[in-house]
């Protein structure tokens, strides 16, 4: 604490020296002034909560040395609303000062939860920052009860998983209010008893009960059963998505050393499967302190002890695994208890590491290297590379990761002994140990480093990479927490000395490896990375091997250039020899381009006649050493239009013959194939080989001259942005944009999708004032004529490519203001709201065009599924789900589509993805974190859509999709008292309950899941259910009846899933019984017809009702 007082006191200081001989009073209004141009700012995001807090804290500082009056901040606290999230910012720098004692707690206490409330209601994207000032505000008043936020807020706050830092922010304000006794015993009866175990923000809220309160004390107050409890957890273990949130209550059970829960931990050791204990190992391992006691817990057991003495022979593959797992975890403490046990179970494994499975030798490996220090090195350097040697080529890139990522405890560990021998004179051995395992290792990534299959190679690479920077550059850097570079240093020394690196002949080897036309992409830009660290890299050499592949026909040897050009603009300091590869380059791509205009097969085949070899060498001579160049980058661009036009015109020549040369639209695929075909037909080259090798091979120098084309201008427009030449800029961005509008190809379109993304990232980066920048302008109006107007007529085969591709691109690299972003949905969403364009005619009076609604909806699609751009987009889902629903039974094929995609991906960001499990079958039951309350925030008018539209007889596309959606909804009880989606949750159950007896029966099956999901699983739904079942023992109607049954069966998966441990498995058979008895299966159900029966089996069956079941299928059988 006093140390952060005399941090402050220092800021005060250093700031007020700044200040010259200004009175107190100007000093404060002008901080204060300050102040306010930095919460202004436009985005929050924008604002510089460091400068804020500086800037407040010398503020507060003047005013009470001075005794002034606070004139600008004092109605600070007045202010708080959600409509006022700059206000939260300032408050967080408020209560940082010295003045926080002076505020009203309790005004500022109301004012916050009302703004975290309505931030909740209206889906605000603000909600981190009121949660992070309540946060500071309770921790300087911790007396602070915040009584009107409730269980079902915090639930709410968690489910905003696309707001960063909610989650945490959300748990320590909970564990605030958990201090309060009776509060957190009423929060947990609550989430034990109406919550399901299959419900990650169960564990999470768990956490903060158990943060403050014995878990014994509030069992004893709930009636909930211990062992049921522990069961629930350890359900966990067995669902992906929940593995991450049950380490917080395995922390906090920890921190009480609760004896239940290490019971639980050697259960799981003793008696669980393989799939638990790894998960048990890598989730709850490390988050449980008490790792003697569970050592100790573990010897008494008879059957540990025996398994881990026992030879061998007598282990099954699945108990050896368990065996290194369970050693892997007690090493230490074996070693501790019995050395003899410990050498005699490592040997054994390190010896027979190799008949193992491959998962399980990984984990052997992991255990050496994290127990070194029990070993001799020499031994382990041994076992080590045979490792290595064994397994560089193990397909796994999370296998290779884990090996390449114990390289630096190998390295560290030996670096460490080796300088301890070099003190005592018993170096000679160990030395000589050493410099074999490098050595080995040397030979190893020189042999691989041709290798023609990826994982050797990457391997190799990548252990160079790691040996680079922990041994032999001339300035070692740290590569662990626990890493001295100084013995790092001496060791590489050491290993230079001894010839075992020799930088000189290795980079001469990676410059070789380099020449591999078919070398991997990311194994090539590591070589390239490699050789500029090592320093030994010859720029002549470079540059006559751009000479040489410039002029190569062979589209992979030509496009190898770029890594040259890097190699020789990162490593050359002759400016003038950079300066000579320049214009060398651009004067070759001049005199290529006139033939190549006229005859480009002939010319690509028998003269090294592609064009995009050139530019890319201009490109990376642009980018990388823009400064060496003493030339008009400006001047590029007409040479780069000509290029790309004479390309989008060969990729159109079929359209352009066909109508005389008056040709508008872009090439469709068919066009592109027809034009290739006349232009190999018309070549005057003597082809060797097939026609359709001819065409493949003009399409492959096409489209990497357009993605060269693009990459050349937005290097050359990022630095004529540093330059403010904006006409220049407008060409640089319509060169990219040419190629997104005007080509099909994938690959182009993708280019130049990466790069108009890249120039705009570098236009928005440098904007100060967004309402005069030009450059902000210029990607604006490119939307607007490009994107958003109505007249911009695209062909139906261009629907998903070029054009969504650049609006993603442009909108997704506005960072981090996302001005653009807002502008262009808010402006989408505006116009197709207008109802003159849903009942326009269709554009031209032709069918080749798509019509406008479609290419909206299908950009809004785009940018929904971006997970960047989730944050953003989420303000906007109830709109965008009403704009996307209004259209989907639009007759219009295309329009329906999009509106059909468009909802799809709504759907997938709103209710998640399907929660992956240890099981291999997928869930009967699916859990669901969506509820009513969190609908009716996020979506009121799209829900109140849905419902309206599902209210009705007919059959149509819409209300099977609307209650797919509905069915992902639950009930969540989290209160006793009536919340805000009462009304909403009672109208959906009658609205479900009434199309039990709908017509179709897919509407009354995803009825049924409807209903369940509307009713809590603890007493509402067995009470439902038993009703339904003694109404349907009086039917006759099928339709009524199979609806029913539906409920009945989707009831039972619910309970059967979502209320283990809560339930008790007797309490569970006992209900399926009551539910049996009421539903009176007997011989009377033959009234129903076939289909009927055959639901009412299923349902039997599910219930493990043999008698039953054997008469319903006696039935039908005498049907049949």
């Amino acid at each position: 604490m006093a140390a952060a007082k005399s941090a402050n006191h220092s800021d005060c200081l250093s700031y007020l020296q700044t200040l010259g001989d200004a009175t107190p009073k100007e000093v404060v209004d002008q901080l204060a002034g300050q102040i306010k141009e930095e919460a202004d700012k436009p985005d929050t995001s924008s604002i510089n909560q460091a400068s804020l807090n500086v800037t407040f804290r010398v503020y507060y500082h003047i005013v009470h040395k001075y005794e002034l009056p606070d004139e600008h901040f004092v109605d600070l606290p007045q202010l708080l609303s959600v409509d006022q999230p700059k206000v939260f910012l300032m408050l967080q720098s408020v209560l940082l000062t010295n003045h926080w004692s002076r505020l009203d707690a309790q005004l500022i206490e109301g004012k916050c939860i009302d703004a975290i409330i309505a931030a909740l209601q209206q889906n605000n994207s603000c909600l981190v920052h009121q949660l992070k000032a309540t946060n500071l505000l309770v921790k300087k008043f911790p007396k602070l009860e915040l009584l009107k936020l409730q269980l079902e807020h915090f639930y709410h706050c968690l489910q905003r998983q696309s707001q960063v830092g909610c989650r945490e922010e959300t748990l320590t304000l909970f564990n605030h209010c958990c201090k309060q006794r009776r509060r957190a015993f009423f929060y947990f009866r609550l989430i034990v008893e109406f919550w399901p175990w299959t419900n990650r923000n169960k564990y999470y809220l768990l956490s903060g009960i158990l943060n403050s309160h014995a878990l014994s004390e509030l069992l004893v107050a709930s009636g909930h059963s211990e062992t049921e409890f522990f069961a629930g957890l350890r359900l966990s273990l067995s669902y992906k998505g929940l593995r991450a949130a049950s380490q917080y209550p395995v922390k906090s059970l920890s921190g009480q050393r609760s004896p239940a829960l290490l019971a639980l931990a050697v259960e799981l050791l003793v008696n669980g499967s393989v799939a638990e204990i790894q998960n048990f190992h890598s989730q709850w391992f490390l988050r449980i302190q008490q790792r003697d006691a569970l050592f100790q817990l573990l010897q008494a057991k008879p059957e540990i002890v025996e398994f881990l003495a026992s030879s061998e022979a007598a282990r099954s593959a699945s108990d050896q695994h368990r065996l290194i797992l369970i050693f892997s975890m007690f090493a230490k403490e074996i070693y501790v208890t019995s050395k003899l046990h410990f050498f005699k179970i490592s040997t054994e494994l390190l010896t027979n590491c190799s008949c193992f499975e491959t998962d399980a030798q990984l984990l052997i490996f992991k255990f050496l290297v994290d127990n070194l220090g029990n070993f001799a090195v020499e031994d382990c350097l041994e076992f080590f590379y045979n490792f290595m040697e064994r397994h560089r080529g193990v397909e796994s890139s999370e296998f290779r990761n884990t090996m390449l990522g114990k390289m630096p405890n190998i390295i560290n560990h030996t670096a460490k002994h080796f300088n301890k021998a070099l003190k005592t004179d018993g170096s000679d051995a160990l030395a000589h140990d050493i410099k074999r395992f490098f050595c080995q290792l040397q030979q190893l990534m020189e042999q691989d480093m041709h290798c023609d299959v990826y994982q050797p190679r990457i391997f190799a690479l990548k252990l160079l990479e790691i040996l680079l920077k922990s041994l032999y550059s001339a300035q070692v850097s740290k590569n662990a927490k626990m890493c001295s570079t100084h013995q790092n240093q001496q060791l590489g020394v050491f290993l230079l000395d001894q010839g075992v690196f020799q930088p000189h002949s290795m980079a001469q080897l990676l410059f070789n490896s380099l020449n591999d036309p078919q070398g991997f992409d990311d194994a090539l830009e590591l070589t390239v990375s490699l050789l500029l660290q090592l320093g030994h890299v010859d720029s002549e050499k470079c540059i006559e091997h751009c000479q040489r592949f410039w002029s190569s026909c062979d589209v992979d040897e030509c496009a190898l250039v770029s890594l040259y050009a890097q190699l020789a603009v990162n490593s050359s300091s002759d400016q003038q020899l950079i300066k000579d590869l320049y214009d060398l380059s651009l004067q070759q791509l001049n005199s290529k381009l006139e033939a190549f205009s006229k005859d480009p097969l002939m010319t690509a085949k028998s003269a090294g006649g592609h064009l995009f070899g050139h530019i890319c060498v201009l490109d990376e001579l642009v980018s990388g050493g823009g400064a060496h160049v003493d030339a008009s980058l400006a001047d590029l661009l007409p040479l780069l239009e000509r290029i790309l036009n004479v390309i989008l015109d060969f990729l159109n020549l079929a359209n352009t013959r066909r109508e005389n040369g008056a040709v508008a639209t872009a090439a469709s695929f068919q066009d592109m194939d027809e034009s290739l075909q006349l232009l190999v037909s018309e070549s005057v080259y003597v082809a060797t080989e097939d026609a359709e090798a001819c065409r493949k091979f003009l399409l492959m120098s096409f489209w990497l001259t357009l993605k060269a084309c693009c990459d050349l201008a937005t290097s050359v427009g990022c630095v004529l942005l540093r330059e403010s030449n904006y006409d220049a800029l407008q060409r640089c961005l319509d060169i990219n944009v040419a190629v997104l509008t005007r080509c099909r190809h994938k690959g182009a379109i993708e280019a130049a999708g990466l790069s108009i993304g890249k120039l705009t990232r570098a236009i928005t980066s440098t904007v100060a004032n967004p309402d005069e920048h030009r450059g902000l302008q210029l990607l604006h109006d490119c939307l607007e004529r490009e994107l958003l107007s109505e007249r911009r007529q695209v062909s139906t085969t261009r629907r998903g490519a070029g054009f969504s591709i650049m609006f993603l691109h442009v909108l997704k690299n506005d960072n981090p203001r996302r001005l653009l972003l807002h502008r262009a949905v808010q402006r989408i969403l505006e116009r197709l709201n207008e109802t003159s364009f849903s009942s326009s005619e269709v554009a031209s009076g032709t069918n080749n065009h798509d019509r406008w609604e479609a290419l909206a909806l299908h950009y809004l699609c785009v940018l929904v599924r971006d997970t960047e751009l989730r944050p953003a987009m989420c303000k906007y889902y109830n709109e965008i789900m009403l704009v996307g629903m209004a259209h989907i039974d639009n007759p219009e094929w295309t329009i329906s589509n999009a509106a059909l995609q468009l909802f799809g991906a709504c759907l997938g960001k709103l209710v998640g993805q399907r929660q992956a499990t240890e099981f291999e079958t997928k869930l009967a039951w699916e859990p669901s974190e969506l509820n009513y309350e969190e609908l009716a925030c996020l979506l009121p008018k799209a829900c109140e859509h849905m419902l309206q539209c599902c209210d009705t007889e007919q059959i149509n596309s819409s209300i099977i999709l609307f209650l797919g959606f509905l069915s992902k909804v639950e009930h969540l009880c989290t209160t006793g008292q009536p919340q805000q989606s009462t009304e909403l949750l009672q109208r959906f159950r009658r609205l479900s309950w009434r199309l039990l007896r709908h017509k179709c029966e897919q509407v009354r099956l995803l009825a049924a899941s409807c209903f369940v999901r509307a009713h809590e699983f603890r007493c509402d739904l067995p009470t439902v259910l038993l009703a339904s079942a003694k109404l349907a023992a009086q039917l006759q109607e099928d339709n009524f009846y199979e609806g029913l049954v539906y409920t009945l069966h989707a009831g039972v998966l619910k309970l059967q899933h979502e209320a283990r441990h809560v339930w008790t498995a007797t309490e569970l058979q006992r209900f399926q019984q009551q539910l049996l008895n009421k539903l009176q299966v007997t011989e009377q159900v033959k009234r129903f017809k076939a289909y009927t029966l055959n639901v009412l089996l299923q349902f039997l069956l599910l219930l493990e009702a043999d008698e039953e079941a054997a008469m319903v299928r006696q039935l039908l059988e005498e049907r049949a």
